[in-house]
């Protein structure tokens, strides 16, 4: 079957030259195909030969976009030919694109997080500063929002929990390097930094409430300081310790209730990135506590 005249009507449609080009690019692979596996013409094709294109495409590592992509050329080719009287039916048309794929979350190593707490300087208000930070937001799960927010009055070193606002109030409990990172920041430096009306618990050099631009110049230079390839941020030590809590047995209701997840399928999609040591659980605990 000469594929010229489908590409001339799709000509006629004011189609870009890209839309039109992709459009015959997977009519040709899919003809290719056909010829080479069934020894057959596209007049020919049954919706079991499509379904079999798509399974190789998928084994050949193919995206879910792609066969999508490749499902919509078939169908509207194919639709061509019945408009055209060239085939009885449409064998695509009961074919359904594949659901998108979630990508998963990106991750620092236990390993990586380590190396990352022994940066800070300790010395120094902002180390001091910056370690507590980055344990609360790797221990806790919180986002940068609710980092930037926390008061003076929400923390409960001795009873080592910290109250999270929001649409619905929260009880974490710190980890005892966030606890210990708080406490000496809170003794040693921030004090000094204090400003009578600023009740807000991470403050900058200037004694003012960080902001979530310096959260973020924060960790681009402990990223820089680490020679790190991956990307650093809030979210990303937000995922870490989802991933790190499943991965040591949490489960997924705690982790919803712990992170003020609006459901338990948002916990969910941190499971593909787990990777269980056992088959048994060998821990219940964060790997920090």
């Amino acid at each position: 079957m000469d594929i010229t005249i489908y590409k001339n009507y799709l000509g006629q449609r004011n189609l870009s030259d890209n839309t039109i080009n992709s459009y015959i690019y997977d009519v040709e692979n899919f003809e290719e195909y056909l010829r080479e596996d069934y020894d057959l013409e596209l007049d020919e094709t049954k919706k079991a030969h499509i379904l079999t294109y798509l399974v190789a495409l998928q084994k050949n590592g193919k995206s879910s976009s792609t066969i999508s992509r490749t499902i919509s050329a078939l169908k509207n080719f194919f639709d061509f030919l019945k408009n055209e009287k060239l085939i009885k039916d449409n064998p695509a048309v009961s074919i359904h694109s594949p659901k998108q794929i979630k990508k998963k979350p990106s991750i620092l190593t236990e390993e990586e997080v380590a190396q990352l707490m022994l940066l800070p300087d300790k010395n120094t208000f902002k180390g001091t500063r910056d370690l507590a930070m980055l344990e609360l937001m790797y221990s806790s799960g919180i986002n940068v929002s609710e980092l930037i927010s926390i008061k003076l009055a929400q923390i409960n070193l001795s009873a080592g929990i910290i109250s999270i606002e929001g649409d619905k109030e929260r009880i974490i409990p710190l980890s005892k390097y966030a606890k210990s990172a708080i406490d000496s920041y809170l003794n040693n430096f921030r004090d000094n930094k204090s400003i009578d009306d600023n009740e807000f618990l991470f403050i900058n050099i200037s004694g003012e409430p960080i902001s979530r631009q310096g959260i973020w110049k924060v960790l681009k230079s402990y990223k820089k300081k680490m020679n790190l390839e991956k990307e650093l941020s809030p979210q990303i030590l937000r995922n870490s310790f989802a991933v790190h809590m499943l991965s040591h047995g949490a489960d997924l209701g705690t982790l919803q209730e712990l992170m003020g997840l609006s459901s338990l399928g948002a916990a969910q999609n941190y499971i593909n990135n787990v990777e269980f040591k056992s088959l048994e659980v060998f821990k219940k605990t964060f790997p920090r506590v």
